[in-house]
């Protein structure tokens, strides 16, 4: 598989995991796209600095040949289905009420209950 299908792959499933699959619809919210804007900006920087430095090496045969400064398209192809998948399974997951461990401090509840008794 070369690095062209692993990234448009990479697409298709993000975006039928989003809309179809677990229905966060995190694609479809302004808010994700300005974050993505941001991490943009950064993944930028970073694949200019690697790629122009030959930290990474592509295969001419493995890319379509067009390039974002020195990066392959198909880097920023894959470094959005990451960031999306990321973002997408924080929102599904924490609408389940998942998190690896009670955060420390009193409950939410409690800390309201307290507040009502005024302390």
């Amino acid at each position: 598989m070369t690095h062209t299908e692993a990234s448009l792959l990479g697409i298709v499933v993000t975006v039928v995991l989003d809309l179809w699959v677990l229905r966060t619809r995190l694609l479809t919210r302004k808010a994700f796209w300005v974050s993505y804007a941001i991490v943009l900006f950064f993944q930028l920087i970073t694949n200019e600095w690697l790629t122009s430095r030959g930290v990474f090496l592509y295969d001419e045969d493995a890319i379509l040949g067009w390039r974002i400064g020195h990066a392959p398209v198909e880097d920023f192809l894959f470094g959005f289905s990451l960031v999306a998948q990321s973002m997408i399974w924080w929102v599904w997951w924490g609408r389940r009420g998942v998190q690896a461990e009670t955060p420390p401090g009193p409950r939410p509840s409690l800390r309201r209950l307290a507040m009502r008794r005024g302390r």
